[in-house]
């Protein structure tokens, strides 16, 4: 049985390339999508469209957060988010996310993907957490991992991805 994700970010500037068909034992050199403007290809979650259309700023206040899903489910492609982490001296409780989810149509039974970044307490720096685990459940197919990244991921924007074949993800 295949599913289909809904790409969710909680972060900037997302793009997907859909992957043309290869033989199986290749992993496919994804083509661009065809280009939408924000309001055509996904659903805004308190974000701030820039003048082109094709980009957002996602800010966060106390007490909500933001960010966007796509419109359309996705089989197989290239997943890409450009990020820039804040740089606030106290981030604990912060969570910037980069994720793909069938939640929406699996409601009790949902696969994820995701980057997850967690901010922390002053001097302790942001944390990078990656997840892949299916059927909804944490304790069946599941891998986490956490880490810290060689990088100032607060100084400029860094481009994360998820390559989905399929047979791989990457």
């Amino acid at each position: 049985m295949s599913f289909r994700f809904l790409l969710v970010v909680s972060i900037l500037v997302p793009s997907s390339c859909l992957a043309p068909s290869t033989a199986a034992d290749e992993i496919p050199i994804p083509r661009p999508a065809a280009a939408l403007t924000f309001g055509e290809g996904y659903t805004q979650l308190v974000v701030a469209l820039h003048g082109d259309g094709k980009r957002v700023h996602i800010s966060l206040h106390e007490r909500t957060g933001s960010g966007f899903a796509s419109q359309a489910a996705y089989l197989h492609g290239l997943f890409s988010a450009s990020i820039k982490l804040p740089s606030a001296d106290y981030a604990a409780g912060v969570v910037v996310a980069f994720h793909m989810s069938n939640g929406g149509v699996y409601e009790m039974t949902h696969d994820e993907l995701d980057f997850e970044f967690l901010g922390n307490v002053k001097g302790k720096g942001w944390r990078v957490q990656t997840n892949v685990y299916g059927d909804g459940r944490t304790a069946v197919g599941r891998e986490e991992r956490y880490g810290r990244l060689w990088f100032d991921h607060t100084q400029g924007f860094h481009r994360y991805a998820i390559l989905w074949t399929n047979r791989t993800i990457v």
